[in-house]
């Protein structure tokens, strides 16, 4: 027990000259979170925003990898503006589609002026994250019900989009290579390699390992993937649109 509370007390010693040394050379600390994104932009923003209101900054968003940096109120203020307050820097997000990059760079520059500084997304990308640089700034990139309720529309034509394209292909690859779902409660059937299950040792975990892959896409799991895959976009498209229905209704 003390040889491991002073192999604690030693890294922690080390994470503080680190952040030291890091402090002298200007760099920032980061802090950095591994999320997979929910299908309801409203709750990804309540995820950032937790740790936002928590002392922390978005800085760059890749995949699944989001990466904070200390919040900094030290931001020079316009005339008429206050200091930032735990709110200063919220994210919000939005769904939108563009035609051409010039419709992207006015929708940004607009928002830009309306204090919301785009920090994710492209012109040929579907969800993009606005960062909130002016304190006089609205919270909300959508003051009401009825702009929420068009952006889970425009999620649900995405949705739309996606399922009439890739439903084509599901079927092809059905028809092409059938499922038999007892392949799946039969895996041991599917590894061919000559002799496996009287092998032992590392021989037989080393070949094992390496055929593996190829039983299970022989069993037919890439096809129920693939299936899960294909029913779920549906069940998004009907989320979307009872979410915009809901939010419409009110409005009244």
């Amino acid at each position: 027990s003390g040889t491991k509370n002073a192999v604690f007390m030693r890294f922690v010693a080390f994470r503080k000259r680190l952040s030291i040394l890091k402090e002298q050379k200007g760099e920032e600390a980061v802090m950095i979170k591994y999320h997979i994104c929910p299908v309801d932009l409203e709750k990804e923003e309540n995820w950032i925003n937790n740790y936002i209101r928590h002392g922390w900054r978005l800085k760059r968003i890749s995949f699944f990898k989001y990466e904070f940096t200390p919040k900094k109120t030290d931001i020079p203020l316009k005339p008429g503006e206050t200091e930032p307050d735990k709110d200063a820097f919220i994210v919000r997000c939005d769904a939108r589609s563009f035609k051409t990059k010039a419709d992207f760079q006015e929708y940004i520059t607009f928002l830009l002026d309306a204090g919301w500084r785009h920090i994710k997304g492209d012109w040929h990308q579907d969800f993009h994250y606005f960062e909130r640089i002016s304190p006089n700034a609205s919270e909300e990139l959508f003051s009401d019900d009825t702009s929420k309720s068009a952006r889970y529309m425009r999620q649900a034509k995405m949705a739309l989009t996606s399922f009439l394209i890739t439903l084509p292909c599901f079927c092809a690859y059905f028809l092409a290579d059938p499922f038999h779902i007892q392949d799946l409660f039969n895996i041991k059937a599917q590894y061919l390699t000559p002799g496996l299950w009287e092998m032992e040792g590392i021989k037989f975990w080393s070949a094992l390992l390496f055929e593996t892959p190829f039983a299970l896409l022989r069993s037919g799991a890439l096809h129920l993937l693939m299936l899960i895959f294909a029913l779920l976009i549906p069940v998004l498209l009907l989320y979307y649109i009872a979410k915009a229905y809901t939010l419409s209704r009110r409005r009244k």
